[in-house]
C-alpha cells in the first residue's frame, strides 16, 4: 500500500468555484460558517478557523410581510424595518421592544364603507391599468367591522375619493366594500411600499404612485402620506410591475441621497404618462423652516422627470459614484424569458439632458443592486432562475467579475451591504440545505484571502425562503456592528428578522471534497478542535463516498464521547471500511448551542493501492 496524508490548512479561500476541484483554502459548500469572526465571542481579532454562527430571531407579530429595507439613521438610536405593505416598524438598539407606525383612521359601517383619514394622499386603482393607485392594509386594536379583513390587500377606488375620504375594493378598479356589525378599537392603514430611504430629518415611503414620509425624526414625528403629490404638487408615479425574486417584487422605485444633498429615486412610466415606456429619474430637495429637511427646496428644488433614461430602461438601482450617479437598469420584466442584457448609465445630476456615459451592457439579463465600497463600484448581475454574478466597475466601459454562484439569484436593492473590505448580500442555499442565507466575499481586513463564504443561516423554517433585506446595525454598546437579515418565504407566509446570537441552536455546515483518482482507504482522521468540547457541544461528522453515493459517520463529537477534548482523533477498526474508488468528502454538521470552531489542520491519511499507485 501506498501512503499518502492530506492536509486542510485554512477555509480563508471560501467556496470553490468548481464541484471537485479548487485552490489551496478553497472548500466544496458550507452554511453558516464564518472565519472572520473570533474563536468566542469575547474575543476580538478574526480566528481564521471554522466558527459556526448562530442567529436568532428577535421580529414578533408586526412583521407580517416581507421587509424590503432596513433603515438606521443620525437622529436617533432605532432601527427602523419597511414591509412591502407599507408597515414601519421602529427597533430599538437592543431589538427588546418593536412598534408598529402607522396612520389610524375611522370606517363607517354602510354599504358603501367609507373611510376618513385626513389629507390620506390616496390614488385610485383602474380595472384597465394595474400600474395606477394605491393597495392599502389594514389593521386594528379591537375588531374592524364584518366586511374588512386584517391584513389583506384592499384597492383605492374611484368612488367617493375626496382629500379626506376615500372607498375600497377587493380588485382593481372594483366594487367598494360594504361593512356590517359592529367595530371597536383603534384602526391603523398602511400603503403598500416599493421603497423606503432616510433623508434629511425623515423617512421617505415610495408607496407606488406616490410617496409618504416619516419625520422629523428630531422633534415628534408623524407619518404624512401623500406627500409627493399632494403636498408638492407633482405629477403622480408609475406603479410598474418589475419581475419577482422567489415571489418577491423588485422595487420599482429604489432612492438613494447623493453628494449634492438631493434624494434621487427611479420610476418608469406607464401608458399615459409623459415618460411612457421609459425609465425615469426624479429628485428630492428640502431646506430648513422649523425643522431640518420640513420644506420644499427653492434653490434647487424637487422634481419630476430630472432625466430620460433609454426606452425599455426599467431602473433597478442607483448610487453614487464620485459626483456622478449610476443607474442600473434591465430591458425587461418577463422573468421566464430574458432575452435582454441589463446595462447602467453614468449620469452627471447638473447635466439634464444627456449621459457621461452609457448604456453600458452587462453579461446578464437580470440586474439587481449597487454598493460602493471605498469609492470601487460592485453590481449584482445574473437571472431570476439560478446564477449571481458580482462584479466590480473599473472605470469606462470595464466591468470584472469577481465571484459567479451557479446557484441562487441576484440580491434584492435592498440586501446588500458591506463592512471595511467584506461585501455581503442576502440569497437562499437549496444544496446542501435550504435555508435563507447571506453570502460575504472577502475579509474585513484587505490582508486576509479574499474568498466566497456562506456566514448566516436564518431562522427560516421553510423550504424556499429567500433573504430580503440586511443590513450592519451597531447594537446596544457593542463597538463592531452585527449583521441583521430579514426573511420569507411567501409560499408559506412566513416572515421574520434575524439578529446574530452565542446561544441559537446552530444549523452550521461544511464540505470537504478530495478527488483521489484511485482506490483508496481511509486511515486516519485528525481534527484540532479551538477549546474544549462540553455538555452542549454537538458535531457531526460524516464521510461521504464516490459523489456523495455512499457514507459513513464516524463517533459524533459531543460530551458523552469526547468530554473536555480539544483534538478528535478517528483511527483503526473505526474507519477500517472507509474505502473509495476516487473520491471522497469529509462533512461536519454542528446542530448545538455550542459554536466551537474546528481548528486547522485537519490531517488525512490514506491508503493507496499498490497496483493503483502512481
Amino acid at each position: 500500500m501506498a501512503e499518502k496524508t492530506l492536509k486542510i490548512n485554512s477555509i480563508f479561500g471560501g467556496h470553490a468555484a468548481t464541484q471537485y476541484f479548487g485552490a489551496e483554502g478553497t472548500f466544496n459548500t458550507s452554511i453558516a460558517l464564518d472565519p472572520d469572526l473570533p474563536i468566542i465571542s469575547t474575543d476580538i481579532r478574526t480566528s481564521g478557523f471554522a466558527v459556526p454562527v448562530g442567529y436568532a430571531v428577535f421580529s414578533g407579530a408586526n412583521v407580517n410581510a416581507p421587509v424590503l429595507r432596513l433603515i438606521t439613521n443620525p437622529k436617533n438610536t432605532l432601527t427602523y424595518a419597511v414591509l412591502t405593505n407599507g408597515r414601519l416598524i421602529s427597533y430599538t438598539s437592543s431589538f427588546a421592544s418593536e412598534t408598529l407606525i402607522a396612520s389610524t383612521f375611522t370606517v363607517t359601517i354602510a354599504s358603501p364603507a367609507v373611510f376618513t383619514l385626513t389629507a390620506h394622499g390616496l390614488s385610485a386603482t383602474s380595472s384597465s391599468d394595474s400600474t395606477l393607485g394605491n393597495i392599502v392594509y389594514f389593521s386594528t386594536t379591537g375588531a374592524l367591522p364584518t366586511g374588512l379583513t386584517a391584513g389583506t390587500a384592499y384597492y383605492v377606488i374611484s368612488a367617493g375619493l375626496t382629500a379626506n375620504a376615500f372607498q375600497v375594493s377587493t380588485t382593481a378598479g372594483g366594487t367598494a366594500v360594504n361593512t356590517s356589525g359592529t367595530q371597536s378599537g383603534t384602526h391603523s392603514i398602511t400603503v403598500a411600499t416599493s421603497w423606503a430611504e432616510y433623508y434629511n430629518n425623515y423617512i421617505y415611503l415610495f408607496t407606488g404612485t406616490n410617496v409618504s414620509r416619516y419625520g422629523p425624526l428630531n422633534n415628534s414625528p408623524t407619518l404624512t402620506h401623500g406627500f409627493w403629490v399632494t403636498t408638492l404638487g407633482l405629477t403622480v408615479l408609475s406603479n410598474t410591475t418589475y419581475p419577482s425574486l422567489r415571489s418577491v417584487t423588485m422595487p420599482n422605485h429604489v432612492a438613494h441621497v447623493h453628494g449634492d444633498n438631493s434624494l434621487y429615486f427611479c420610476d418608469f412610466g406607464t401608458a399615459g404618462t409623459t415618460i411612457a415606456g421609459q425609465g425615469s429619474i426624479h429628485r428630492i430637495n428640502t431646506k430648513k423652516v422649523t425643522d431640518e429637511g420640513d420644506t420644499n427646496g427653492t434653490v434647487v428644488p424637487s422634481a419630476y422627470n430630472v432625466l430620460d433614461l433609454p426606452f425599455g430602461f426599467y431602473p433597478t438601482a442607483i448610487k453614487s459614484y464620485g459626483t456622478d450617479l449610476m443607474i442600473l437598469g434591465i430591458y425587461t420584466t418577463n422573468t421566464v424569458i430574458n432575452q435582454g442584457k441589463a446595462a447602467f448609465v453614468i449620469w452627471d445630476p447638473t447635466d439634464t439632458t444627456s449621459f457621461k456615459l452609457g448604456p453600458v451592457f452587462l453579461s446578464d439579463p437580470l440586474a439587481t443592486a449597487l454598493l460602493n465600497v471605498g469609492g470601487v463600484m460592485h453590481v449584482w448581475t445574473g437571472n431570476s432562475v439560478n446564477g449571481v454574478r458580482l462584479s466590480r466597475y473599473l472605470g469606462g466601459e470595464i466591468v470584472k467579475d469577481i465571484v459567479y454562484q451557479e446557484e441562487g439569484m441576484p440580491p434584492l436593492a435592498g440586501a446588500v451591504d458591506a463592512l471595511g473590505n467584506r461585501i455581503v448580500w442576502g440569497g437562499f442555499s437549496t444544496n446542501p440545505a435550504a435555508g435563507g442565507v447571506v453570502y460575504a466575499f472577502g475579509s474585513k481586513d484587505a490582508r486576509l484571502p479574499q474568498g466566497l463564504h456562506n456566514i448566516v443561516k436564518t431562522t427560516a423554517a421553510t423550504t424556499t425562503p429567500i433573504v430580503t433585506a440586511l443590513k450592519y446595525i451597531q447594537q446596544n454598546s457593542n463597538i463592531t456592528p452585527k449583521l441583521v437579515p430579514a426573511w420569507t418565504d411567501t409560499s408559506a407566509a412566513n416572515f421574520g428578522m434575524d439578529q446574530y446570537s452565542t446561544t441559537a441552536t446552530l444549523g452550521s455546515f461544511i464540505r470537504f471534497m478530495f478527488v483521489i483518482g484511485q482506490k483508496f482507504n481511509i486511515t486516519k482522521i485528525s481534527i484540532p478542535l479551538a477549546g474544549s468540547v462540553n455538555s452542549t457541544t454537538t458535531i457531526t461528522p460524516k464521510v461521504w463516498f464516490d459523489d456523495l453515493s455512499s457514507s459513513s459517520s464516524p463517533t459524533v463529537i459531543n460530551n458523552t464521547n469526547y468530554a473536555s477534548k480539544r483534538k478528535i482523533i478517528y483511527k483503526g477498526t473505526e474507519l477500517k471500511d472507509y474505502i473509495g474508488q476516487n473520491n471522497f468528502t469529509l462533512e461536519f454538521a454542528w446542530s448545538s448551542t455550542n459554536p466551537l470552531p474546528i481548528a486547522f489542520p485537519i490531517t488525512i491519511e490514506l491508503d493507496i493501492k499498490e497496483s493503483e499507485a502512481v
